[in-house]
């Protein structure tokens, strides 16, 4: 059982790394180490979220502390998302099954990867803070309903599904979306673990040596996480979020579409090398406009 610990510490560590500096991944990193360990689904997805807070508890300490925080957007995604965490955790305890919304979901939130991926491979990465321009958030409550509900039905979700709606419609630079997604999943995991202790048959039932592995974990690489956040050009963090959520739900498009596994080999080679292309292509970009601004001046 050490060992077993040691390896959610090693695991939450990790998922937490690239949530707090991406935004998303550590539902997706945890529940995956817990249901390759043969933990039911609604006992995995409580876990991680109790895991999730805890970590997300430091996170948004962190990132409060670096400046990556915008509260009208983390209140506005945080309050919706409680509801509907609150709400996933009964459905997953309820229902038989919650997979026919699944390719639907994959296919659009495909869709908003590729349009964040676009955006930022092309420069447009304006710091709306300092443009004066307002940020917005219409489109948080909604999004955080949807996001909180799935995050608690499937363990993982929160991040996928908040970040590229808010980092396309916010108006606010990556990092500030990082921020406040990050710390607004406190509110949706802490109420997910309240409706798992109240839905479930025999209440709130954890193995909890994982639980506090997973925990340590991510508490730990909490605050590096937020510095990084801080530290990664715009254009990278921004194409690398957008890649990242390509890859996640293209994995679940192509398998609800019986794609031989070749097939998605060579698509995910084929996302890795453009991530790459865009990475260096940006960088060279933002030289040349450098070097012309200084030519000029």
């Amino acid at each position: 059982m050490l060992t077993t610990a040691v390896l959610a510490g090693l695991a939450g560590f990790v998922a937490q790394l690239v949530n707090g500096s991406l935004g998303m991944g550590f539902g997706t990193i945890t529940m995956t180490f817990l249901l390759g360990l043969g933990i039911l689904p609604a006992v995995a997805s409580a876990s991680v979220n109790v895991a999730t807070a805890a970590s997300d508890l430091v996170s948004g300490y962190s990132h409060w502390r670096m400046g990556n925080l915008h509260w009208p957007t983390v209140l506005k995604l945080g309050v919706p998302g409680a509801i509907g965490g609150f709400a996933g955790a009964w459905a997953l305890t309820s229902l038989a099954s919650l997979d026919a919304a699944t390719p639907v979901t994959s296919t659009i939130l495909v869709g908003l990867g590729v349009v964040i991926v676009w955006r930022f491979a092309k420069g447009r990465t304006i710091d709306h803070a300092e443009s004066g321009r307002r940020a917005r958030t219409g489109f948080a409550g909604p999004t955080g309903l949807v996001a909180g509900f799935l995050n608690a039905v499937g363990g993982g979700g929160w991040g996928p599904v908040t970040m590229p709606v808010m980092l396309t419609t916010s108006r606010l630079p990556p990092h500030k979306v990082v921020g406040s997604v990050s710390t607004a999943e406190f509110f949706a995991a802490t109420a997910t673990v309240l409706g798992f202790s109240i839905t479930l048959a025999d209440g709130l039932q954890l193995v909890w040596p994982l639980v506090a592995g997973m925990a340590v974990g991510g508490m730990i690489a909490a605050p590096g996480a937020a510095w990084l956040t801080r530290k990664i050009p715009t254009v990278k963090l921004g194409t690398t979020i957008g890649m990242v959520v390509i890859a996640l739900n293209l994995r679940t498009f192509l398998g609800v579409l019986g794609t031989p596994w070749p097939v998605v080999t060579a698509l995910y080679l084929a996302l890795a090398g453009a991530w790459v292309a865009v990475l260096v292509g940006g960088g060279r970009t933002r030289s040349a406009d450098r070097e012309r601004a200084e030519a000029g001046t």
